[in-house]
């Protein structure tokens, strides 16, 4: 016996209902705590549910800027009800998602207003391009982050994050005290800090050899060519500051391309 159209039909909806996964649903929900610039918490099925917001990145909250982001955030949808569509879960077990307040993209606002990145790695969607424009124009108009002259991004920031902690654990072996006749011989112990310390510092000039101004420069998360300013900045950052990547053939000369010729 052959099945009917009616049948047919009602097999075909069972097959896409079980097929069309349900991160394509929306839901609403009232926002009770903001992370930071682009987390959030709401109220869904009465309990709370992080939200990362979708195709963004801020600041983070140890970076400049990261708790005006935060501020922003606030101001725009703390205590509110929000539409959530859900994009996805990431690797935290957090709902990936664009969130709607008023009938507004709070991802997109976020973006306008200058203080986040379209995080390109993950904005795949068509209307990513629309914000990417909106990231250039929040440039130009020096919005957010984008009113100071040097702007690390996020991803940048916790990658140097990660490589500074891991330096730091290398870096916890305390140097055995010798002892001479049962004393702790603590002048020997200073000598061989003297000479890391001195292994460890700069030259008092830089390779054009003018004097290099230390307290001009301080190691604040960049660590490519692209962020320096001048090739005695660029020496800096090479020499003191962790998980650069200025100098791709280890000749001890960074950024031989854009500043150090």
């Amino acid at each position: 016996m052959k099945p009917s159209g009616q049948s047919k039909a009602l097999y075909t909806f069972l097959i896409l209902a079980i097929l069309v996964p349900s991160i394509c649903l929306a839901w609403s929900g009232k926002v009770v705590s903001v992370t930071d610039g682009d987390t959030i918490k709401v109220m869904h099925d009465g309990k709370e549910e992080k939200i990362r917001l979708y195709g963004i990145d801020c600041p983070e909250k140890g970076q400049d800027f990261g708790q005006k982001a935060t501020d922003l955030t606030s101001t725009l949808v703390a205590g509110r009800n929000i539409e959530v569509q859900q994009k996805d879960r990431d690797r935290y077990g957090r709902t990936v998602g664009l969130v709607s307040v008023d009938g507004q993209s709070l991802n997109e606002l976020i973006i306008k207003n200058g203080y986040a990145w379209v995080y390109r790695q993950y904005c795949k969607e068509s209307f990513c391009s629309t914000w990417i424009q909106a990231e250039e124009a929040a440039r130009q108009q020096k919005k957010g982050i984008w009113s100071s002259p040097v702007v690390i991004p996020p991803w940048e920031w916790r990658a140097a994050q990660r490589e500074n902690k891991q330096g730091a654990l290398h870096s916890e072996v305390t140097p055995s005290v010798i002892k001479l006749g049962g004393k702790p011989n603590t002048a020997t112990d200073e000598s061989l800090l003297s000479k890391i310390g001195k292994a460890l510092t700069p030259s008092s000039t830089s390779g054009g050899g003018s004097p290099m101004n230390k307290g001009q420069f301080r190691c604040d998360g960049r660590t490519h060519c692209s962020q320096m300013t001048s090739c005695e900045e660029a020496t800096f950052f090479l020499r003191n500051c962790p998980g650069t990547k200025m100098d791709g053939n280890n000749d001890g000369v960074p950024c031989e391309r854009q500043w150090c010729h």
